[in-house]
């Protein structure tokens, strides 16, 4: 099925080119979403919320881009609300923890950055590493997370965040120099005393 017959039936709300959009494009929008989120039932869960949003809005797809880079736009945005939803909420959790009294120490306090986030292990590295991923700015996160995970082109990054190519390079540049602070910091063997 090609794109505009994809557009089409969407339009139409056929179940054929519904079925089509969801085995398409499925597996893809769950993956960026999951980098963005970093939990995957959420990411399934707003997969279907994404879908619902592309069906409800094909007919504003201008055509200025790909579908696909449409797509990612669409998932991307939502994925981005999530995070600031969920900001929202750790913010307000954190503010009601502060003003509990509590004897229980956070089972972190008092260690040294590498000792729960040891480079040897894998697992917590890859922790680490979406740690440090979620602090850097949105743009630089999300221009980041479609270079590195999603393995995208410069000009298609451009595209999905309207912003000039040269914008796109200057942006994953200095995602990659802050990542590099944040990294290091983690891994104390390696920081500058």
């Amino acid at each position: 099925m090609t794109d505009r017959d994809l557009i089409e039936g969407l339009s139409g709300r056929d179940r054929t080119a519904i079925n089509y959009l969801v085995n398409a494009y499925q597996k893809k929008v769950i993956k960026t979403a999951f980098y963005f989120i970093g939990n995957l039932e959420d990411a399934e869960d707003l997969s279907q919320e994404i879908f619902l949003e592309i069906i409800k809005s094909i007919d504003s797809f201008r055509g200025t881009s790909s579908f696909s880079t449409w797509i990612y736009r669409i998932t991307v945005n939502r994925s981005i609300n999530v995070i600031r939803k969920n900001r929202r909420r750790k913010i307000f959790s954190n503010i009601e923890n502060f003003f509990q009294i509590s004897g229980e120490p956070d089972e972190n306090t008092g260690k040294e950055p590498s000792e729960y986030c040891d480079p040897m292990d894998e697992k917590e590295t890859g922790e680490c590493l979406n740690s440090a991923v979620n602090q850097l700015s949105d743009n630089q996160r999300i221009a980041f997370v479609l270079n590195k995970y999603e393995e995208l082109t410069y000009k298609e990054i451009a595209d999905i965040m309207n912003l000039s190519v040269s914008s796109v390079e200057s942006l994953i540049h200095r995602a990659k120099i802050n990542l590099q602070k944040r990294l290091v910091s983690h891994f104390s063997q390696y920081s500058i005393k």
